[in-house]
């Protein structure tokens, strides 16, 4: 039982304070900005306006900001042993305490007492919810809270807001002077590949620009050196320096670089022995280089040295189970181990949202907390949890706050802390949207086993799982009912119209992809396949609840409703009209690829068109032309052909470079009726389709053969060069 001395504390009662803040006169701002945050929010709360001095009153009880007010009690002692970030909470002879070890630690006390006191939360970086309260009471408090991880950086869009940062206990990236994948800075191909082309890796042969470098030459280690300490000079105050592989595989295949890999037993002993020998130039800084991809699994027979930070990623793991427990995560979880056993100074980069569509129904929320208390068990000083970056995604204000709070305490009560943020933020629809959350999940851990919740999977991919087509269905009613319940409320209305944009676009693309017969954007009118008028309805209705509440990307390459909304018509478009070539026998002249099954031949006439992936729906040609001989049966006429080709340099996917349709009567003897060279596009790192029409003088014949002429092999620029390259295609459509 608590003395007499740890008595609740009436802070505020029948609009009457009987506390003054106080903070010292020579107080630093940080500390003096956490008592002005008490004073703004008990005033908020309450209506009432507690004062803010220097030294105490004696006419006030005393809440006591900063620890140099804790002098001579055992309870400084104990805040000064622990982490940087820590603070401590006491109530003491009616006075109240908060006091982080340095300055940030008052502003987390005061967030905090607000937060787990009085109720108050921060859903993002506009939006708060405030409590009205005529009286506030604090129990009896002696806690010490210290953070489970010394970095903490969820990467969502509220990262770069000081007030979202300051409560939730995040940090910003400013003490990266660069930041990954810095390869191409330090030596940009631009600048040295020409004069010297052994400063690159080789691969299959030959010298390639856009991959890694060769780690083996002297010359390389010295340019890294050399360059990263100019960049230096221009951001001295940075601590963190990040020499790192390029975002590519293309590793160095030369005899020297093999020894090496041999020699540490792993490509990554490599990129730490070159990290190694730059940190030792630099002693005051700490070098990152990256364990991701091919340099993932620990090296043996060397260390990182002390101020050689590793970043560890999780890129390829399944989603749908937690990495310790999942059998597909086993070499994920040694290799996590064989780290820890060689550093503590690593740097966690995982992967918590799906990039191809950030807006599709994303339930990898049970494996959040477990991962997290993976990472720490395994001594993961410092966690950068990757979000949707500047764009909003699936529940990404809920995932942004559980995640900033799981990063301070990995044990936090999940359900608890979910069941309080969904009944402040969705209001009167806080059970709907409670009971969608947990609908989507239970369905996905139907199969969570055998499948993989893919962070670059997209709506199709799940359309025989939890985005099945009845439960689409049900989604739909359930967000139509939360709508319901808050439609005299327009605040909480905007967050559900938010949310629900998640279950309209993966309502729409699976119909568009799966043409399901329970789910379709077709139907047959007077023998014409024509869209549904409400599936257009609530494709207008998509993109416009997007805008109202301020959703302006679908994916990691910043593709937009409205694009979305153009490529879902011209797909349409394309569908309802008659088609000279439904039903006729088509013949591939060249071998498509086996690799991504999407029938052959019958893909391109079959009503399913490719998406934004090219693995949805796309026939593809790898090292070769795409040419199709069309027959007819007999003669007919026709004036247009139209198709989509793919776009996607990072996948080796290119452009044709050319287009030839050619007419015959007998199948023997062809006429060209169309040519046109196709440029190729500028450089660029997204996907997209790429909409063709070719317009002709209206032609007879029975015979069409079209060709796609393709590059065949990467060009020099391009990180595949020299080999085979991709051309993809989808529908096509004669008139």
């Amino acid at each position: 039982m608590l003395s007499a001395q740890y008595k609740p504390l009436t802070l505020i009662s029948k609009g009457k304070s009987g506390y003054q803040i106080v903070v010292r006169q020579n107080a630093d701002t940080l500390t003096r900005f956490a008592a002005a945050e008490l004073q703004r929010y008990l005033f908020r709360i309450s209506n009432c306006k507690s004062g803010l001095g220097t030294r105490p009153d004696k006419m006030y009880k005393t809440i006591f900001i900063g620890k140099e007010w804790l002098k001579g009690n055992k309870a400084l002692d104990s805040l000064n042993r622990m982490h940087p970030d820590a603070f401590l909470t006491l109530t003491e002879n009616q006075n109240l305490y908060l006091a982080g070890k340095n300055p940030v630690g008052n502003i987390y006390s005061v967030y905090t007492l607000l937060e787990e006191q009085l109720g108050m939360m921060r859903f993002n970086a506009e939006e708060e919810f405030i409590p009205r309260k005529d009286e506030i009471v604090i129990p009896a408090i002696r806690q010490f809270s210290q953070p489970d991880f010394s970095y903490r950086h969820p990467h969502f869009p509220d990262k770069t807001s000081e007030s979202y940062r300051l409560f939730n206990k995040n940090h910003t990236q400013d003490d990266w002077g660069m930041f990954v994948h810095t390869f191409q800075k330090l030596c940009p191909p631009d600048k040295y590949y020409d004069l010297h082309p052994e400063y690159f890796s080789l691969v299959n042969g030959r010298r390639i620009r856009d991959g890694q470098l060769c780690l083996s030459n002297p010359a390389v280690i010295q340019l890294l050196t050399d360059n990263l300490r100019e960049q230096i000079k221009q951001k001295p105050h940075c601590t963190y320096w990040s020499v790192s592989q390029n975002d590519c595989y293309n590793y160095c295949e030369c005899d020297k670089c093999k020894l090496l890999y041999e020699k540490y037993g792993s490509v990554s002993g490599a990129y730490i022995d070159m990290a190694n020998q730059i940190a030792r130039k630099f002693p005051d800084k700490q070098i990152s280089t990256l364990a991701y991809q091919f340099t993932r699994s620990a090296p043996r027979f060397i260390k990182p040295d002390k101020n050689v930070n590793v970043m560890f990623c999780s890129i390829e793991c399944n989603r749908s189970q937690p990495l310790e427990s999942d059998h597909r995560s086993k070499d994920f979880v040694k290799d996590m181990q064989d780290w820890a056993a060689l550093t503590r100074n690593i740097f966690m980069w995982d992967y918590v949202v799906q990039f191809k569509t950030y807006i599709c129904p994303f339930p990898n929320f049970d494996v959040l907390q477990k991962n997290i208390q993976f990472f720490h068990k395994n001594g993961v000083p410092m966690m950068f949890q990757q979000g949707s970056g500047d764009s909003w995604s699936d529940f990404m204000e809920y995932k942004q706050s559980l995640i900033s709070h799981l990063l301070w305490n990995a044990n936090l009560d999940e359900k608890a802390y979910r069941k309080k943020f969904f009944e402040a933020y969705f209001g009167k629809a806080a059970q709907q949207m409670l009971a969608y959350f947990e609908r989507v999940h239970s369905e996905m851990n139907t199969q969570s086993d055998d499948r993989n919740l893919d962070i670059y999977g997209y709506p199709k991919l799940y359309s025989d799982w939890y985005l099945r087509p009845d439960l689409l269905r049900e989604y739909k009613m359930m967000m139509d009912e939360a709508e319901r319940l808050v439609a005299d409320d327009p605040e909480i209305l905007k967050r559900v119209l938010r949310q629900r944009c998640a279950v309209d676009f993966a309502y729409l693309d699976v119909a568009l992809n799966l043409n399901h017969p329970e789910l379709t954007f077709y139907q047959q009118k007077n023998g014409r396949r024509e869209a549904r008028p409400e599936m257009i309805i609530l494709l207008n209705r998509f993109v416009d609840n997007c805008k109202q509440t301020g959703i302006k990307t679908i994916d990691e390459n910043l593709y937009t409703p409205e694009q979305y909304q153009a490529q879902v018509l011209n797909i349409l478009s394309m569908a309802t009209q008659v088609n000279k070539i439904q039903d006729k026998v088509i013949t591939s002249l060249t071998p498509y690829s086996a690799t991504y099954n999407v029938g052959g031949e019958k893909a391109l006439t079959d009503g399913l068109f490719g998406g934004q992936h090219y693995r949805l729906n796309w026939l593809g040609y790898q090292g070769n032309d795409m040419q199709l001989l069309i027959d007819f049966g007999k003669k007919d006429t026709l004036e247009s052909l139209e198709t989509n080709f793919f776009l996607d340099y990072v996948s080796w996917i290119f452009l044709p470079r050319g287009v030839q349709i050619e007419a015959s009567d007998d199948g023997k003897t062809f006429r060209t009726i169309y040519q046109q060279n196709i440029p190729e596009p500028k450089m660029n790192h997204g996907q997209k389709p790429v909409h063709f029409t070719f317009n002709f003088s209206k032609t007879t014949l029975r015979y069409l053969r079209f060709t796609a002429s393709s590059p065949k092999i990467c060009p020099e620029w391009h990180r595949g060069a020299g080999q085979p390259c991709w051309i993809f295609t989808d529908e096509m459509v004669v008139r």
